[in-house]
């Protein structure tokens, strides 16, 4: 209108105005000074997840160092022992210590047991090795005395065992030793003739008397090896132990003036012939 005096002045949305500030801002503020850390630029997207990268040139010679070292080693990688060293080892039960004879007498080696029991006597007899070692000898020869007796079940068992197993071929196979088994023991009716023309035919036929003797054998053995780990749990000594301990108490008891646990071990780990 003409009374008033109005000034006219352009418009301008608030983003422009806050842009018009903040270059005024910027032209008037130092310049800072640059930085080594940069940021990443500020997107509307989630950040990715910060996963190392390793790459592959860099894994693939020290695994491949690592292999190496394993199956080719380095001839630097060990000392070989000196001449010295090589001449000092052991070559026999006499020039080992007292400790590794001991190791090995624990595993029930027989050899190690007569080595103790050598220096057992030479201990208490105040003796050299030579003597020491022939009074072994005869420690060993009486230990061994008087056991054919104690081994003739053995020896039977091993005879029956082998005979029962040999004889059982022909008395189910061989067709004429077949034949006169049946006509002393058994007095079955024959087969016919096309029925026997095989040794499998043969077997078939023999299998009928032949089966109830060797199944019934096999369960009575079965039935003792069953009972002897019964006993064997319940701390029963069978039969071999209670000749192991004879032939050790008889021993302590013939040279009583020597250790009776180094004598008895000597015993038993001795052979039975």
């Amino acid at each position: 209108q003409a009374d008033h005096n109005v000034i006219m002045l352009p418009f301008r949305s608030p983003g422009s105005i806050m842009r018009s500030v903040s270059t005024i801002i910027s032209r008037t503020l130092p310049k800072p000074q640059a930085c080594a850390l940069r940021l990443p630029p500020v997107t509307n997207r989630m950040p990715p997840m910060l996963v190392p990268s390793v790459k592959p040139q860099m894994v693939v010679p020290l695994q491949s160092t690592a292999v190496r070292s394993l199956s080719t080693p380095s001839a630097a990688t060990y000392n070989k022992p000196s001449p010295e060293v090589a001449k000092a080892i052991p070559r026999d039960w006499s020039e080992m210590s007292n400790d590794v004879l001991m190791i090995y007498a624990a595993h029930g080696i027989h050899e190690a047991h007569t080595e103790v029991l050598v220096r057992e006597v030479m201990s208490v007899d105040n003796v050299t090795w030579d003597v020491a070692n022939k009074t072994v000898e005869e420690m060993e020869e009486f230990n061994k005395s008087g056991m054919r007796t104690f081994t003739l079940p053995y020896y039977t068992g091993i005879f029956v065992a082998v005979t029962g197993g040999l004889v059982s071929i022909p008395l189910c196979f061989h067709l004429d030793t077949v034949m006169w088994f049946n006509d002393n023991f058994v007095t079955a009716d024959v087969a016919e003739p096309k029925d026997l023309e095989t040794w499998l035919e043969v077997g078939s036929w023999a299998w009928n008397w032949m089966e109830p003797p060797l199944g019934q054998i096999s369960f009575f053995l079965l039935a003792l090896q069953f009972a002897r780990n019964q006993m064997v749990n319940l701390k029963l000594t069978p039969y071999t132990d209670r000749v192991m301990l004879y032939r050790a108490q008889r021993l302590v008891d013939k040279y009583p003036q020597y250790s009776p646990l180094i004598v008895s071990e000597f015993a038993k780990s001795s052979d039975w012939h």
